[in-house]
């Protein structure tokens, strides 16, 4: 990126790090994937008689759908925080050069 990249001088004026992408997109496929294991194991829980599943079972596809889902969600917050920090910066080199040019008439 160029020097005066105003997403890098965001980043460096906030004192923010720069967040990764591909974690990002990593956290949503797992996390899905944990849903989707999650979901396939309460349907086999599911199909199976009454007398040989014990109430406790439903523990395990619940954590996953749950946990899963919330790493899902972290990876798209990731995203959204990404979206918004390329905007503010978008923003702020618009304000900065309509300050250099002065106030229109």
């Amino acid at each position: 990126m160029a020097p005066d990249d105003p997403l890098d001088r965001l980043h460096r004026d906030l004192g923010l790090k720069r967040l990764n992408l591909l974690w990002a997109k990593l956290e949503i496929v797992f996390g899905l994937f944990v849903v989707a294991v999650g979901l396939f194991g309460g349907v086999k829980l599911a199909l199976r008689p009454e007398v040989e599943v014990p109430s406790w079972a439903w523990l395990g596809p619940v954590l996953l759908v749950t946990l899963g889902g919330y790493l899902a969600l972290a990876g798209h917050r990731s995203h959204l925080y990404q979206s918004n920090n390329r905007l503010t910066a978008h923003l702020a080199d618009l304000i900065r050069a309509q300050q250099k040019s002065g106030p229109p008439l």
